[in-house]
């Protein structure tokens, strides 16, 4: 399959692989039902890092246009419909696009951990413990933060709010970068987790809500402080 080659004064990695696929479907170089290359062989030929390849097959499968099928990854969607996915990616990479995600998350995350109270397993909460140990360990990793909150997604139990959270924390992740290195930011997201957690394990909607809710206070708080630099 042949594919484009990126250039970098383009948008944002995930949309431009998104191009790249479009136009090889429109060439005839991949057909719907057609075999996706290798992870490794489609970033060389993209050069694109792996990472933001990945990203982009995230959402291209969340949103149906790429299926999983043992170890191969199948175009199950047209060009036009992968076209139209496009702008769910452009969302990220608006400016003015900052409250958006806040409300997002304020509506779907204060949902989440009320129905975690109600649903959460032990392996749940196993999980969240373990991910806060990591959180203690590595405060510096952003990516813990990432798995708890993708973690408690699932412990709600409700498939389309933990595929939509994965997406929308990989979107976000800039956000979090931008400030995740400061110590005073690590210390107080480090004890609202904790707080979050034990919250859900004593089954306490209404604290559950409320500490998410400060939360999400706190990533604002510093998002405003360390606005991204154009």
């Amino acid at each position: 399959m042949q594919l484009e080659k990126i250039q970098y004064n383009q948008p944002k990695v995930p949309e431009l692989v998104m191009q790249s696929l479009i136009a090889a479907i429109d060439n005839g170089n991949i057909s719907v039902g057609g075999e996706l290359p290798s992870e490794r062989d489609l970033a060389e030929t993209l050069g694109v890092g792996r990472g933001s390849l990945r990203e982009c097959l995230a959402i291209l499968e969340f949103l149906g246009a790429v299926e999983n099928r043992g170890n191969r990854k199948i175009v199950t969607r047209d060009a036009d419909y992968i076209q139209k996915a496009i702008s769910f990616v452009r969302v990220s990479n608006q400016a003015d696009m900052q409250e958006d995600f806040n409300e997002f998350r304020r509506i779907s995350e204060v949902a989440i951990v009320g129905l975690a109270c109600e649903r959460a397993t032990e392996e749940d909460l196993q999980t969240l413990e373990g991910i806060l140990r990591d959180l203690e360990a590595a405060p510096g990793d952003y990516m813990n933060d990432v798995r708890f909150h993708d973690a408690l997604a699932v412990a709600s139990h409700n498939m389309m709010l933990a595929a939509t959270i994965h997406l929308v924390t990989s979107m976000i992740a800039e956000i979090r970068i931008r400030f995740f290195g400061r110590p005073d930011y690590q210390r107080r997201s480090m004890e609202s987790h904790i707080a979050i957690y034990e919250a859900v394990r004593d089954r306490d909607a209404e604290r559950a809500k409320r500490e998410m809710k400060l939360h999400l206070d706190i990533v604002e708080e510093f998002a405003q402080k360390y606005p991204k630099e154009v």
